[in-house]
């Protein structure tokens, strides 16, 4: 089981390191992202960067264009696991220590339906929690979840309090586990995203609405504790990119979380990754359990 597990990991890797065959993903300013800066480039922001190379690239046919940050982080504690799934023999069969990464994808379906510049897209996230080093129990995956969304992006130009509205994202997303009977996790959602952008500092507000039955699925509380909306901030500065996410579900449980990301150069094509995460809703199986996990690994690509 291990080795399939290793095998399929390597192919995952593989599949990643493949996606800026052509150029990859930069944020910055010149080689230390992978591009050789010209004279135009030399002012673009870090957006106009990633929307330049995602157009020049989209169309290749061994080309994978990333939706979400592609990492993984090999060293990944979690001080205090829950909801182990039953092969575990309960929380106390898990590790503290697992490996935890992501893949996302995406490509362009049609362009310019309504305006010049918008476009609808599919793209795919995988979020994976290996027991990588739990070999009491063969190392199994704890909780896998799987990501698919369709969405329209808007090009736009309103400006608010000196943020320029760069775009907006109107999507229908649906979250699953993949499991069955009482470890079946499910929800499906439309939302709308505002990308705002002041210079080096991009804002992302995405509020949602659910879409299932709560009275008729397995998770019927998740709300209070994912909220409806979520707020990104990505700062861009040289060569290193830092993230914050926050949700909050704005009741007197303060049910929320937050995400920390801290992204730096280690070559031209992978960079180091540092990763905190405090709070609900990192993975679906414990989505009602409060969790405090610090990161440190790789990411091939990042926000921008």
């Amino acid at each position: 089981m291990t080795g399939k597990i290793i095998t399929a990991s390597v192919c995952s890797l593989l599949l990643l390191g493949s996606a800026h065959a052509v150029e990859p993903t930069a944020t910055g300013a010149g080689e230390e992202r992978g591009i050789e800066a010209g004279p135009q480039q030399a002012t673009e922001s870090a957006l106009d960067r990633r929307i330049r190379i995602e157009r020049k690239t989209r169309y290749e046919s061994f080309v994978l264009t990333p939706h979400k940050p592609n990492y993984i982080l090999p060293l990944s504690y979690n001080d205090l696991p829950v909801n182990a799934p039953p092969e575990f023999g309960g929380p106390g069969g898990l590790d503290r220590n697992e490996i935890k990464f992501q893949f996302s994808m995406k490509f362009s379906i049609v362009e310019n339906i309504f305006s010049e510049g918008d476009s609808l897209q599919f793209a795919y996230t995988n979020l994976s929690f290996w027991q990588a080093y739990n070999q009491d129990v063969s190392s199994p995956f704890r909780e896998t979840v799987h990501e698919p969304e369709l969405f329209l992006i808007f090009p736009n130009d309103w400006e608010y309090g000196g943020f320029h509205n760069r775009m907006i994202q109107i999507g229908l997303v649906h979250q699953s586990n993949g499991r069955s009977g009482a470890e079946s996790r499910s929800w499906n959602r439309i939302y709308v995203n505002f990308l705002f952008q002041r210079d080096n500092f991009y804002l992302s507000l995405r509020p949602w609405y659910r879409l299932d039955d709560p009275g008729g699925d397995d998770n019927p509380d998740i709300e209070k504790f994912l909220g409806h909306a979520e707020v990104r901030g990505v700062y861009v500065n040289g060569s290193h990119t830092v993230s914050l996410m926050v949700r909050n579900n704005l009741k007197g449980n303060n049910y929320g979380a937050l995400e920390l990301n801290w992204s730096f150069p280690m070559s031209r094509r992978v960079r180091w990754f540092v990763q905190y995460f405090n709070g609900y809703g990192e993975s679906l199986i414990d989505y009602n359990a409060r969790v405090n996990r610090f990161g440190i690994g790789v990411a091939f690509t990042d926000w921008l």
